[in-house]
């Protein structure tokens, strides 16, 4: 009899979503979503706030997205400005429970003492947040601590990976200009791995680039012998092709920050890692980087996968092997 009192107390302690379907968890932005995924596994109900092609600088939640956030346990967000609506949003919902990404980030500051939002693209620091997540999916379902924290660990792992990938390839390229012909959303890089990010758009995601803009960097592709330009949002790959063929350039790349995927891209099902192996492959290209010949991407992995996006299809290193959770049994 007193083991019955002692599983019913069990039951009531650590709550019915031991057994359930789970916390509900709603992140902002696509790469946050992609650790969530990562993070709670098949123990988490993961919603996607942003919808396909929206911007997160503008784009407002609707009534439905109101009520979700009303019956979620975690939101999962930026912060630091990337997302305008939040502080409104949470007034309303007082015993929601928030995750900030940028709190205690190393942020990187733009002209007019403007943060950066940008920070999933510094992958040393999505290694630590994936670690912050574990532990906050941990307090609100401890039932499953344990599996959070491991899956967690497994994908710091995998972060710290991709910034070895990218620093490695990055470290030995012919030019060091990335030549970008929309927003800087790529500063992070900058910093990391050495590169010159120039923006034709400026920091400003509305921007377009101005008869000016356009042609300082056609002098900047002259003098530094630049032979590609990239576009980070189908919106402005008409200016880089437009630059492109006034430079006699032969390489339109596209780059994402994968806050916001198009609806056909999605449709693909990558995952972020996905994205970022297909940026580091056109960086390569771009770039005129040599793959390393000692523990290169080709050599230390063990095949190869075809991803196909919106840019066409090619080879990408698989990412090593994830981990099983450790799986924990209810009682």
């Amino acid at each position: 009899m007193s083991r019955v009192f002692f599983l019913i107390g069990l039951f009531l302690l650590l709550g019915a979503q031991a057994w359930g379907k789970g916390p509900s968890v709603v992140a902002s932005i696509y790469p946050l979503y992609e650790i969530l995924r990562e993070v709670g596994g098949k123990y988490v109900s993961a919603s996607l706030l942003l919808p396909p092609g929206a911007d997160p600088h503008s784009w407002e939640p609707t009534p439905k997205d109101l009520l979700l956030l009303q019956k979620t346990s975690l939101i999962f967000v930026v912060g630091k400005g990337l997302e305008p609506w939040l502080e409104d949003i949470i007034k309303s919902l007082p015993k929601v429970r928030i995750l900030r990404a940028a709190d205690s980030a190393p942020l990187l500051f733009l002209k007019g003492h403007r943060i950066d939002p940008h920070l999933w693209l510094d992958f040393k620091w999505d290694a630590s947040l994936a670690l912050r997540l574990g532990k906050a999916l941990a307090q609100i379902d401890p039932f499953h601590r344990e599996v959070y924290l491991h899956r967690a660990q497994n994908l710091r792992e995998r972060f710290l990976h991709l910034d070895q990938k990218y620093r490695q390839t990055l470290a030995n390229c012919k030019s060091k200009y990335l030549l970008v012909a929309g927003h800087n959303a790529f500063g992070y890089w900058e910093r990391a791995y050495g590169l010159k990010v120039i923006s034709l758009a400026g920091t400003s995601p509305e921007a377009e680039p101005t008869p000016r803009a356009l042609a300082q960097a056609l002098r900047l592709i002259k003098k530094n012998r630049i032979k590609a330009v990239f576009y980070e949002e189908p919106s402005s790959r008409r200016f880089a092709e437009l630059l492109a063929k006034e430079a006699g350039l032969n390489k339109v790349l596209y780059l994402t920050p994968g806050a916001s995927l198009p609806r056909e891209e999605l449709q693909n099902n990558p995952t972020f890692f996905d994205l970022m192996e297909r940026n580091l492959h056109h960086l390569a290209e771009g770039l005129s980087c040599p793959l390393p010949t000692n523990n290169s991407l080709l050599k230390e992995e063990k095949g190869l996968f075809s991803f196909r996006g919106t840019e066409g299809a090619f080879d990408v290193p698989l990412p090593k092997p994830f981990p099983a959770p450790l799986e924990v049994q209810p009682i």
